[in-house]
């Protein structure tokens, strides 16, 4: 039998976003590891007696983004490895933003460790309620981390992620100035 690492989202809310696919695959997790506990499913999980590790320790241990989800990966692959089926629950959906998901994808098959993804809700799904337009309208989702100019398209929507601090709201900031005027609106 091959072990398996089950990916699943936890989508972008409580407990009333959670799909019912990744709800019976929680429940019946021998071993549950999550990204982080710092997500509104977590209490309702304590609730419901859903024993889990997080990962928040190595966010603490490291600098860099990068680094963390290299290391989540490895202790992942490392317990794979052992011959444990686990699952690893992330906010939002596995497949958006989500770089451990990617690294999984990568480096599981090369060492015999099979991967099931299970979807959630995306951030994206509370993005086009709020602001009220269809993605087929035309839409673009951004890295902030990675922006420039030749990336923006001013005639659709666009959505700039990993905006996550003051140093990379400045870059984001400036990068939209070369391109957009200075009274252009934005939504943060």
């Amino acid at each position: 039998m091959t072990t398996q690492i089950t990916i699943v989202g936890l989508g972008s809310g409580d407990e009333n976003q959670l799909t019912l696919g990744v709800w019976k695959t929680l429940q019946q997790a021998s071993k549950l590891y999550l990204r982080t506990k710092d997500h509104p499913i977590v209490a309702f999980l304590e609730k419901e007696s859903i024993q889990y590790d997080s990962f928040d320790a190595v966010y603490e241990e490291n600098d860099q983004f990068e680094a963390t989800y290299v290391a989540i990966t490895e202790a992942l692959l490392g317990e794979a490895r052992k011959g444990n089926s686990i699952v690893y629950a992330v906010p939002g959906h596995p497949m958006v933003a989500e770089q451990t998901t990617r690294l999984l994808l990568k480096q599981a098959p090369e060492q015999g460790i099979a991967i099931k993804v299970i979807g959630g809700e995306s951030f994206l799904d509370q993005v086009f309620l709020r602001f009220g337009f269809d993605p087929v309208d035309g839409f673009q989702l951004l890295d902030g981390s990675e922006l420039n100019q030749n990336m923006l398209n001013p005639r659709i929507h666009t959505l700039i992620t990993q905006v996550y601090d003051v140093y990379s709201a400045s870059d984001v900031k400036l990068t939209l100035m070369e391109l957009y005027p200075d009274d252009y609106e934005i939504v943060v």
